[in-house]
C-alpha cells in the first residue's frame, strides 16, 4: 500500500529481515493457471514458503441461501488455493451481524456455525487447517475470545482452529490470560503491539500491549505459526525498516518468554 517493495521483492526483503515464512492474500475466484504459476515461481525465488493463505470470508451467515452458498463455495476455493500454494493454514476473517433486529441473532449464529463446519469438512481431507480470526469491532460476528471459543467449540472440527490477534485483543480490552481458554486450539497468531484504541498493528514496543504476557500465554497454548503483522503505514517508504524491527522484536520476546505453569 504505497511501499516500493511489492510481491517477490517484498518477500525477499522479509526474508532478509528474518522472516521464516510469508502469508498471502490473493483472490481465489480470480486465480488463473498463469497467475498461480507466477505466484509459485516468485515464492520459490524469494526463498520463503507460504505457510498461511488468507480469505475475507464475509457472508457466511447471510440469511439468503443463494448468497450464503456463494460465499461458502468461494471460501472452499480459497482452501484449494492454500493447498496449491503449499500453505497448511487458511486464515478466514468473518463478517458482521446482519440487521440483528430483523433477523434473529440465534439464527444468524447457527448459519455461521453450519457454514464454517462445512468449510472445515472440505478442508480436512485436503490437508488444510482453517484458522478463525477475531475482529475488534462491536458489529463483528467474532470479536473476543468468548465468541471465538464458542464458535470453535460448536463447529467441533479438527480442521477448524483459532487465530489469536494480539492487537485486536488489546483494542477489545481482552487480557492475555484469556488465551488459555483456547489452549491446544490455536494454529496461527497475528502478533503486534497496539495503540489500545483502534485497529492498527505496531512493532513491539511502539504501543501499550503487555506483549510479554501474550507471548507466555501463546507458548503455553502451543500456538504454531507466529505471523508478524505491521500496518497500515502512514509512511510506506519506511515499511521495510518497521517490518524488520517488528520481526526482530517479536523473535526476541519469544526467545525470552517464560511459560506459565498449569
Amino acid at each position: 500500500m504505497g511501499s516500493s517493495l511489492l510481491g517477490r521483492d517484498a518477500w525477499r526483503a522479509a526474508a532478509e529481515a528474518g522472516a521464516d515464512w510469508i502469508a498471502l492474500t490473493e483472490e481465489a475466484m480470480e486465480m488463473t493457471p498463469d497467475v498461480l504459476h507466477t505466484l509459485r515461481t516468485d515464492v520459490e525465488s524469494a526463498g520463503v514458503p507460504v505457510t498461511m493463505a488468507q480469505c475475507h470470508a464475509f457472508g457466511l451467515n447471510d440469511p439468503r441461501e443463494v448468497a450464503r452458498e456463494w460465499n461458502i463455495v468461494r471460501t472452499e476455493r480459497h482452501v484449494d488455493l492454500a493447498r496449491e500454494l503449499g500453505a497448511p493454514v487458511l486464515k478466514i476473517l468473518l463478517g458482521e451481524w446482519i440487521w440483528r433486529t430483523m433477523w434473529p441473532t440465534a439464527t444468524q449464529w447457527q448459519l455461521l456455525v453450519d457454514a464454517v463446519r462445512r468449510i472445515g469438512d472440505y478442508a480436512a481431507p485436503r490437508g488444510v487447517e482453517v484458522s478463525v480470526e477475531l475482529e475488534p469491532l462491536d458489529t463483528s460476528l467474532v470479536n473476543d475470545i468468548a465468541s471465538l471459543t464458542r464458535l470453535i467449540t460448536e463447529v467441533d472440527s479438527e480442521a477448524v482452529l483459532a487465530n489469536i490477534d494480539t492487537s485486536h485483543m488489546v483494542v477489545r480490552g481482552v487480557p492475555a490470560a484469556e488465551v488459555a481458554r483456547l489452549s491446544g486450539r490455536v494454529n496461527s497468531v497475528d502478533f503486534s503491539d497496539s495503540n489500545g484504541r483502534y485497529h492498527e498493528h505496531l512493532a513491539p514496543g511502539d504501543g501499550v500491549a503487555d506483549l510479554p504476557a501474550f507471548v507466555s500465554q501463546l507458548r503455553a497454548a502451543r500456538a504454531r505459526a507466529i505471523a508478524v503483522e505491521v500496518g497500515p503505514f502512514a509512511d510506506p517508504e519506511n515499511a521495510f525498516r518497521k517490518v524488520e524491527r517488528a520481526i526482530r522484536g517479536t523473535r526476541s520476546l519469544f526467545a525470552e518468554a517464560v511459560v506459565p505453569r498449569a
